[in-house]
């Protein structure tokens, strides 16, 4: 089968249109139509429809673009890893994590992984948790790290609970705390997690339980936001530990929190038919930072 069909097919799916493939591709609108319909006979059956005038894909087109990601998926890792031969690098790793893992574990991470194996090549890909999952099931990444709840079939996953933890401005009056409670912050403005998100919903959750008033004056979905925010006196709030730390040098005063809240993280990676020690030894890395308290 012509990979450049199936490249051509999965820029329709994307652009949801010849003419935002052919943009895409670089090509005209009829040289795409052209190669779709080659895909067309190849496979035997119509891989789109149209429904008021509009392409949509057909009910097959959806179940064969699902297979067509992972193929495609896996020849760039292919490409990835004959240019690492090339390089003369015969240890390559592709890890594709959130916000918070890429910008407070990650790095520290890394760090590590490359002191074990100086020749490794990492190669980091950073979208949102649900962008992770998608980029994980094409085959692209080794190894991933997302927000939890995380359902993907045929995995290896470990959870982690990082302890959430209450930050303010390093000059405010509670940076003299001990602990900071729902009631010591209640009514003070606040830098908030939306509540679609699970940690958004728990933090929510801390306040209500408490009896005590809850009220956002900013919505963030990143932690380093959040605490880019705070430093510079919009407010408080509260964050994973990891990202508190990492970013306390902006002038955060960092303390505990009670009751407790725990940021749910999974790492997860195919199960693997072979052994891979380089995944190995990163897996390894990641759960002996994940298993000590951030200082």
């Amino acid at each position: 089968m012509d990979v450049k069909l199936l490249e051509t097919f999965n820029a329709v799916m994307e652009a949801q249109s010849m003419t935002g493939a052919a943009k895409l591709l670089g090509l005209t609108q009829p040289a795409v139509s052209t190669q779709v319909a080659r895909l067309e006979a190849h496979v035997g059956f119509p891989l789109f429809e149209r429904a008021n005038g509009r392409l949509k894909a057909s009910d097959q087109g959806r179940v064969f673009h699902l297979e067509v990601r992972n193929v495609l998926g896996r020849i760039q890792k292919l490409g990835e890893d004959a240019k690492s031969i090339r390089a003369g690098v015969i240890q390559n790793v592709v890890v594709a994590s959130h916000p918070s893992a890429s910008i407070s574990l990650m790095p520290s991470v890394v760090k590590e992984l490359l002191e074990l194996r100086p020749k490794a090549q990492v190669k980091m890909i950073n979208r949102t948790s649900e962008e992770v999952r998608s980029i994980f099931e094409t085959g692209v990444a080794d190894v991933a790290i997302a927000e939890w709840p995380i359902h993907i079939p045929n995995i290896e996953l470990r959870r982690y609970v990082v302890p959430c933890v209450a930050i303010v401005p390093a000059d405010h009056p509670l940076a003299a705390s001990d602990v900071i409670t729902p009631a010591d912050i209640s009514g003070l403005p606040f830098i908030a997690m939306p509540d679609t998100r699970l940690i958004g919903h728990r933090i929510r959750s801390a306040f209500v339980e408490a009896g005590t008033s809850y009220t956002p004056v900013v919505e963030s979905e990143y932690f380093s936001a959040i605490c880019g925010l705070v430093a510079a006196g919009c407010g408080v709030s509260i964050v994973d530990k990891w990202s508190a730390e990492t970013f306390r040098p902006l002038g955060l005063s960092v303390k505990p929190f009670e009751p407790f809240i725990g940021y749910e993280i999974g790492v997860f990676r195919r199960n693997a038919d072979s052994p891979n020690l380089l995944v190995d030894e990163l897996i390894d890395v990641i759960d002996r930072q994940l298993s000590t308290p951030a200082s």
